[in-house]
């Protein structure tokens, strides 16, 4: 038995954000696929700037009439870019992840917010939702 499309929008989000990043930013940072992780945890040491893409849980939407299948699903994730050197540099790749949900016609749920904490650490997050219908491509 096959997967269930809707099981795979979060993998689809992930590798999309992570292969259409600007080549000119990834070179300016020295950002590799180390620098982006669907996992909120690991025991790896931490490489900056980071980019944390989780899928928040999605609601079924337009169920079919035998209940058997998912028709469509509201889809929201949290961007969360995290850098210990600067709030710009959070800032230019937030908005280059931004750029890329607005590109599979994300809406911003909760635009980017910025924050600074006392241990040089410069954090901007971002929520994007859409609806997700089961022949849409992303």
């Amino acid at each position: 038995m096959s997967t269930p499309w809707n099981m795979m929008v979060s993998s689809i989000v992930f590798t999309r954000v992570k292969t259409e990043f600007s080549e000119q930013i990834k070179t300016r940072y020295n950002m590799t696929d180390k620098n982006f992780s669907s996992v909120s945890s690991n025991n790896k040491h931490a490489v900056f700037p980071f980019v944390y893409i989780q899928m928040l849980t999605p609601v079924e939407k337009g169920q079919t009439l035998d209940g058997l299948d998912v028709n469509a699903g509201m889809f929201t994730f949290q961007i969360d870019v995290v850098d210990n050197q600067s709030q710009q540099r959070a800032r230019e790749v937030m908005g280059e992840v931004q750029n890329i949900m607005k590109s599979m016609r994300f809406s911003g749920d909760n635009l980017p917010s910025f924050e600074d904490s006392q241990n040089n650490v410069h954090r901007s997050t971002a929520r994007f939702k859409r609806m997700i219908g089961a022949l849409d491509t992303l």
